[in-house]
């Protein structure tokens, strides 16, 4: 039987839901810490890693592996980014103070719809 869809579809989705939770997930331990908690994702590595300070040493712990929090996305995505690194202060906020966006694209099928995380200024949503 025909593929209708290839895994390079999962793959630039599963990089869209590993980088949404990453960044979620900084800005939750930011605020239960009340401290300063640095993403810094390299575009074109496309590794993200969480830490406390801006070189991610120390890292902040990856609750599932209990190791330093590093996620490498797959081959097949490409991202973009206004802000590549950026912080959550102990209220939540974004540092700096300003909204950030993630683009996230298929190259295999760049017909497929790039993806976009907001981090919104003041708030740190991220959406």
């Amino acid at each position: 039987a025909p593929r209708f869809i290839g895994r390079d579809a999962f793959d630039a989705r599963g990089a869209y839901g590993t980088l949404i939770s990453s960044l979620r997930y900084a800005q939750k331990t930011a605020i239960a810490q009340r401290t300063n908690v640095f993403v810094n994702v390299d575009l074109g590595a496309r590794t993200i890693c969480l830490g406390y300070t801006n070189t991610c040493n120390p890292a902040v712990i990856d609750p599932a592996t209990q190791a330093p929090y590093a996620k490498t996305l797959p081959n097949g995505v490409s991202l973009a980014s206004t802000m590549p690194n950026i912080a959550f202060d102990g209220l939540g906020r974004p540092i700096p103070n300003t909204q950030a966006t993630f683009q996230i694209q298929n190259t295999v099928v760049p017909t497929e719809p790039t993806r976009t995380i907001t981090i919104e200024a003041e708030t740190g949503y991220v959406r």
